[in-house]
């Protein structure tokens, strides 16, 4: 709608309109009427078309009265925010968003959060991309608990009997063989390229109820112990290897010399089976269901 200004007054004024010095806009320019720029003012044809206006409207007066509130709630809460105001300096996001801002094409957006969000996304990737590092990876099962040493009259070597107590070293540690409890303890034949026999031997005592898995090898600083123990196609770091520099296990429980032999402890450190050799492809569910507490 187009409002045109009134005409001003004609120019022989009868004087009983307000003087000069009574306008208050007195001390305004003389400006013609006929040169005042016309005034177009927009009246919606629907009232719905100001929902967005009065919906901003009462979100401000919201705000302020939740300001109000809290004001009310901590005395001295509204000097502390305009002493706050005033001492206010932009810090160094503040002023990059803003340089980015200044900086944006037309049309892109100029929130700093899309980077934000990229950099969430990057370090979820790398924290996925770990995941698979350790679980290839992961520390052996420790012994269960401090249950003491059976006490049997059966001598070691035999079933029910305990492991001798000799000593198992690695290149930092040592340890006495009657610590590896419960425990499935695979006595590897000298210089043993067994990999695959190793790699199903600790898969399967992985199904149900993990066993602690122990490689000895029967002399000092055999080269294949930290094959077997590491390598993805073998122990893949689920089993933890010794070493038998006097081959006392293997001497005593009579091990095969070409192919793994395994001995199965209980929690109190007895021999649960007579000593067993595997071949690639047996399965020792029945075999390994026998230790107690699996």
């Amino acid at each position: 709608m187009h409002v045109t200004p009134p005409p001003p007054p004609a120019s022989g004024d009868d004087g009983n309109g307000p003087r000069h010095e009574d306008d208050q806009h007195a001390h305004l320019p003389y400006q013609r009427w006929d040169e005042l720029p016309p005034v177009d003012v927009l009246i919606p044809d629907d009232l719905s078309e100001l929902d967005a206006e009065v919906a901003t409207y009462q979100a401000e007066l919201r705000s302020r009265r939740r300001r109000e509130r809290v004001d009310r709630l901590v005395p001295g809460l509204r000097r502390l925010r305009a002493r706050r105001g005033r001492r206010h300096r932009p810090d160094l996001l503040e002023r990059l968003d803003r340089r980015a801002q200044r900086e944006a094409p037309a049309g892109r957006s100029r929130h700093t959060s899309g980077a934000v969000v990229a950099l969430i996304v990057i370090v979820l990737a790398a924290l996925g991309a770990m995941v698979p590092l350790v679980l290839a990876h992961p520390r052996p099962l420790a012994p269960r608990g401090a249950v003491p040493l059976a006490s049997t009259s059966v001598l070691p070597g035999a079933v029910g009997g305990l492991l001798p107590d000799v000593p198992l070293s690695t290149a930092r540690t040592s340890r006495p063989a009657t610590d590896l409890r419960p425990a499935l303890i695979v006595l590897l034949p000298v210089a043993c390229e067994c990999p695959r026999a190793i790699h199903e031997i600790v898969s399967q005592t992985r199904e149900g109820r993990p066993i602690p898995t122990y490689l000895v090898a029967p002399w000092t600083d055999d080269p294949s112990l930290e094959r077997l123990v590491r390598q993805p196609d073998a122990a893949a770091g689920l089993a933890v290897g010794y070493n038998d520099p006097g081959a006392s296990l293997s001497r005593l429980y009579r091990a095969d010399p070409r192919q793994p032999t395994l001995l199965l402890v209980a929690m109190d450190g007895r021999l649960v089976h007579p000593p067993r050799t595997f071949t690639v492809g047996d399965r020792l569910e029945g075999w390994l269901g026998a230790l107690p507490g699996r």
